[in-house]
């Protein structure tokens, strides 16, 4: 039940919920979620819907009346979509309870929504989203919008936390080890043999963590590629590489902040002498990039650095409930 102050006791509530429900962000990247249980237990009706967001500041939990200063009340309407509105005792004025919100554009019902996000979430086919959340004939247009949003969700949240690798372990105080490595995504020839330019990509991944930066690069030069070792991977690193070119004087990067090992792969695919000398984890990387963002990108190549940042976004939590991950970072991004 929405709950009410003893001071209002036959007046409509002026909160959703109970301000001491309200969970914390690190509660909520604990969450995990079935699609049983959180369309049994959290979304079955609209106002457990409207309940589940309030909870996690998706939506906000009270309203004060920009004419009149005071709080507003959660009042019934049945002719809207969401059942409930804000409203001012004073001067009746009426405002939606998704006013600020991530929602707030959208004609869609809440769990429509809910929906679409937990199927981009769980990275199901569109045509399966877009079932799931009963949307009916000529819905093309709204899945693809509502999946890209998820995806400039994730974006926003990569650029306001840039991904930073390697350094020192805190407990131990040895050096990090990092593999390097680029690679070029859809060659020449592919997908029914059109031609494609291709994309080259130069990335990285700490071992341990496989914590990773993945960034797409004009060229594979030095001067191109050094920048970016120096933007992503902290001092103190041992950083692995093969024996291209360009990473020839990453020793004297910043006055030699990297230790640098080199695997020559005309040679060996591991050093014989030092089988942690690699760049097996960093190989494997791009293996499972390629594989999904060949996926993604059959249709839509003028996506592919929105496909990449997704890619890295979801390697960041993948020890994570990803629907959970993505209410937080919409919760960060549209504070209610």
């Amino acid at each position: 039940m929405f709950i009410t102050s003893t001071t209002m006791a036959n007046r409509a509530p002026t909160t959703i919920v109970d301000v001491a429900t309200i969970l914390p962000v690190e509660i909520m990247l604990a969450e995990t979620f079935s699609t049983r249980d959180l369309y049994c237990n959290f979304i079955s009706t609209i106002d457990d819907t409207i309940r589940f967001l309030a909870t996690r500041r998706l939506l906000s939990n009270s309203k004060e009346c920009d004419n009149c200063h005071i709080a507003m009340s959660l009042t019934r309407r049945a002719s809207i979509s969401d059942g409930k509105q804000w409203t001012c005792k004073e001067c009746r004025k009426n405002v939606s309870i998704r006013a600020g919100s991530f929602f707030q554009n959208s004609k869609l019902k809440l769990t429509q929504i809910l929906d679409i996000v937990y199927g981009w979430a769980r990275e199901h086919p569109q045509n399966e989203a877009a079932r799931d959340a009963k949307l009916g004939e000529g819905s093309t247009h709204t899945i693809v919008d509502w999946y890209n949003f998820c995806r400039d969700i994730t974006e926003q949240h990569l650029v306001d936390n840039p991904t930073q690798v390697g350094g020192f372990d805190e407990n131990t105080l040895l050096s990090k080890t990092v593999e390097i490595d680029e690679s070029k995504f859809f060659h020449p020839k592919y997908h029914r043999g059109q031609w494609r330019e291709g994309h080259w990509v130069f990335g990285g991944i700490e071992r341990g963590s496989g914590n990773c930066f993945l960034v797409e690069v004009p060229d594979r030069t030095e001067n191109t590629l050094t920048p970016i070792i120096e933007r992503y991977v902290l001092p103190g690193t041992i950083i692995i590489s093969d024996g291209w070119r360009a990473y020839r004087n990453i020793n004297q990067i910043g006055g030699g902040i990297y230790e640098h090992e080199v695997i020559t792969h005309e040679e060996n695919f591991v050093n014989p002498d030092d089988p942690t000398i690699h760049t097996q984890n960093v190989e494997n990387m791009w293996m499972r990039a390629k594989r999904k963002l060949k996926r993604q990108c059959g249709t839509s190549e003028a996506l592919f650095t929105s496909y990449l940042h997704e890619f890295i976004w979801r390697n960041k939590f993948k020890s994570r409930d990803i629907f959970s991950a993505l209410l937080v970072c919409v919760r960060e991004q549209y504070p209610v």
